[in-house]
């Protein structure tokens, strides 16, 4: 059928959104850096499937492009949404791993009318993780966890550091801090032994944007001050991967990464962070899996990712707001 004036144009925007949504997604080469829109995926596909849904409407065959971008795709999408699937084959010896910013357990009453420690506890007692990575901590209101004898908190150090915790009902062998350079933000890691294998526990909290709602991507002054802000924020967090690596590369061990990416699963960060690992997400989870919203929009910027020597048997986002950001937890077999 005929397109009218109407459509042809919207037909050349269609096109247009749909190579960006490729080149946003990583899956076809781009000569542009997109460090600040690479948060935006989502809506570039919600406004391509409802472009898809006018095409497939009104019977005409401009809806092929979507599905051909998709199978070019195919292969990003995972990271996107994930359907539920109950064909994934379960493992009889499982760890269980949490990972969770509380934002300092809500110490300066961002949630009003809530004992947010005690419902934290309740919920950490229900889901019963074997090991808890906590990002932002603090010993001031910390939920009584006695079912986690071993713990590693992060040393007192300088320059205001954002703490860190790991809470393991296994013993602790060996333990170490990663102090990011010039940054308020580390990393730490436990050694554990588990049916008489050994592996490492790693938490990251990697440079936060420090965005609030009144930073605008659309206006100037200000959307030209906030991309130079991504653009630091994006260099310093590939340097403090490059210090991990350095951590990790005189170890031996499997390890299970949990961390506050501050980041999109789009982005170079994550793409240095989960390269020869499995994010838990992609393999076991459903939904968008949003960790977190910014002025209602969501993002996933929270992951575990594991050693090709752990299998994903489960991976959940827990929807509790009490704090910024949602707790994640995945079940691991370990055969």
């Amino acid at each position: 059928m005929k397109l009218n004036i109407f459509e042809n144009l919207l037909l050349t925007f269609n096109i247009l959104l749909l190579i960006f949504q490729l080149m946003l997604m990583g899956s076809i080469p781009s000569f542009f850096i997109f460090s600040i829109l690479n948060l935006f995926v989502p809506i570039v596909v919600l406004i391509n499937l409802l472009l898809f849904c006018y095409w497939v409407i009104k019977i005409k065959w401009p809806f092929l492009l979507f599905m051909g971008a998709f199978l070019i795709g195919y292969g990003e999408w995972n990271l996107l949404y994930q359907f539920p699937n109950n064909s994934i084959r379960k493992s009889s010896a499982t760890i269980s791993v949490m990972s969770y910013n509380v934002r300092l357990f809500n110490k300066y009453n961002w949630i009003k009318g809530v004992d947010v420690s005690q419902e934290m506890s309740k919920m950490i007692q229900e889901k019963n993780p074997d090991i808890i990575c906590f990002q932002e901590y603090s010993k001031s209101g910390t939920p009584r966890l006695d079912a986690y004898e071993y713990r590693y908190i992060q040393p007192n150090r300088s320059m205001g550091k954002s703490p860190l915790a790991i809470y393991s009902k296994f013993p602790i062998l060996d333990q170490g801090y990663i102090d990011f350079d010039s940054s308020t933000n580390s990393g730490a890691y436990v050694d554990l032994s588990f049916r008489r294998k050994r592996f490492r526990v790693y938490n990251l909290h990697l440079e936060s944007f420090r965005i609030n709602e009144e930073d605008s991507l659309f206006t100037n002054p200000n959307s030209t001050a906030l991309q130079i802000k991504f653009d630091e924020v994006f260099k310093k967090q590939l340097s403090q991967i490059e210090q991990f690596d350095e951590v990790e590369s005189i170890s031996d061990l499997p390890s299970i990464l949990c961390t506050d990416l501050n980041n999109t699963q789009f982005s170079k960060t994550y793409k240095a962070l989960s390269k020869g690992r499995k994010d838990a997400f992609a393999t076991s989870g459903k939904g968008l899996g949003e960790t977190y919203y910014f002025s209602s929009f969501p993002l996933r910027i929270d992951f575990i990712f594991v050693d090709e020597d752990f299998k994903v048997n489960s991976f959940e986002v827990i929807q509790k707001s009490f704090s910024d950001h949602y707790p994640i937890i995945t079940t691991l077999g370990w055969d």
